[in-house]
């Protein structure tokens, strides 16, 4: 089973690392019938990693794990290399993918449209938006807000956030003056924090795990008591049996960098359902939520609803 990582990049290094760290741990608590792990480093995603690609087949790679950049994945379906089966590690940019390639990615949009069905079945139609100007708040926004008119909810009013020291004050009033029922926030951890406590404890509030850090200490995310989001069994569940059966990182990681350690595992997992069943619908349930492979040959994965209790980040079913 071949791994191809931008190990050697100077920017993707230390995420590729945590990746490498979580689908090593996950071989070595697997199957004694597994394939063989090779780590294959490269010096980027694109032409490094695909040529790395090419000599693992040539050595005789039963399947590929590459792709971790958007720009990696689509580089990977373009290529020559998926001649055996091939998991990507991110999305390919046009989602078209050959024959015998998969896909699976940490991608927040998928948390964002979740996360608006979750406001749905708890009965609110009616959001206020609340979004910084960052790429990927965008992206969480509008992944939210079309899954979120989609099933008939409504924006009543979409607010920026810029972070400035009055602006979070300043967003008190703005709130206060529409009628909505719940807000969401595509925000990140510092935002979000910020931003809370301005908020009507009247109004229940959303966001992704882009706005929660589970790994922060109870003090930190006290600010957060009561928002709703989604996230991984890893981080929430630890009595989840797949949580259970694979080691925490051997040092702390930052909680970026733990998430993608957890998507080793699953990775991992994944991989080697690959090698043995190809072609073959099949879910699994996944330390970073339950993998669902669907038609176009990429995995989605359902992540638990969570909320804050007491500054912990606990499932729902276990949250007052």
């Amino acid at each position: 089973m071949a791994l191809v990582l931008p190990l050697a990049s100077p920017t993707l290094g230390p995420v590729a690392d945590a990746v490498r760290q979580g689908f090593l741990a996950a071989a070595a608590a697997g199957s004694r019938d597994a394939p063989p792990v090779r780590v294959y480093p490269a010096a980027d995603d694109g032409p490094s990693a695909l040529e790395a690609c090419r000599r693992a087949q040539q050595e005789g790679a039963v399947v590929v794990v590459a792709g971790l950049t958007r720009d990696g994945a689509y580089a990977l379906a373009k290529s020559d290399c998926p001649r055996q089966p091939t998991l990507a590690l991110n999305q390919a940019a046009d989602d078209e993918l050959p024959a015998r390639m998969h896909a699976i990615s940490l991608a927040v949009e998928q948390e964002a449209r979740q996360v608006a069905l979750l406001a749905v079945n708890d009965g609110w139609s009616q959001a206020i938006v609340v979004a910084s100007a960052s790429p990927i708040a965008k992206r969480v926004q509008e992944a939210f807000e079309r899954e979120w008119t989609r099933a008939a909810g409504e924006v009543k009013i979409r607010v920026a956030f810029a972070g400035g020291e009055n602006d979070a004050p300043a967003l008190k009033e703005r709130i206060a003056a529409v009628k909505a029922d719940m807000v969401f926030l595509a925000l990140d951890r510092a935002a979000t924090r910020a931003v809370r406590p301005y908020i009507s404890g009247s109004l229940p509030v959303y966001t992704t795990s882009l706005g929660v850090d589970p790994r922060a200490d109870a003090t930190v995310n006290v600010d957060l008591e009561g928002v709703r989001y989604v996230d991984m069994p890893w981080f929430v569940q630890p009595d989840h049996p797949a949580v259970m059966a694979y080691p925490p990182p051997a040092a702390p990681m930052p909680v970026e960098q733990e998430r993608l350690y957890a998507f080793g595992i699953d990775a991992f997992r994944l991989s080697l359902l690959l090698a043995q069943a190809e072609d073959r619908r099949f879910s699994l349930d996944g330390v970073t939520g339950r993998i669902q492979l669907e038609a176009d040959r990429h995995f989605s994965r359902t992540l638990l609803p969570a909320a804050i209790d007491a500054g912990r980040a606990v499932p729902l079913g276990k949250a007052p």
